[in-house]
């Protein structure tokens, strides 16, 4: 949906480093302050472990935070 209105989508998932959608192959984005800082929003939609959620949110614009990942530091 984003993306057909122009947005460019990027994901980062320690478990999931590719995946096929509609014929196209999306991969996983390291996440880094560099990363982060150049989103527009951050979207959290699962709590890994693995995330430095201190620095997404020091480093993010905006963050939607479906899994008060934020919430617990």
């Amino acid at each position: 949906l984003l993306t057909d209105q122009g947005a460019r989508v990027t994901y980062h998932d320690p478990l999931v480093p590719t995946f096929s959608e509609d014929g196209q192959q999306h991969h996983s984005t390291p996440l880094t302050a560099e990363t982060v800082e150049a989103a527009d929003c951050v979207l959290i939609v699962t709590d890994h472990s693995a995330i430095d959620f201190d620095m997404v949110r020091q480093r993010a614009k905006a963050v939607v935070d479906t899994r008060n990942a934020l919430g617990r530091g």
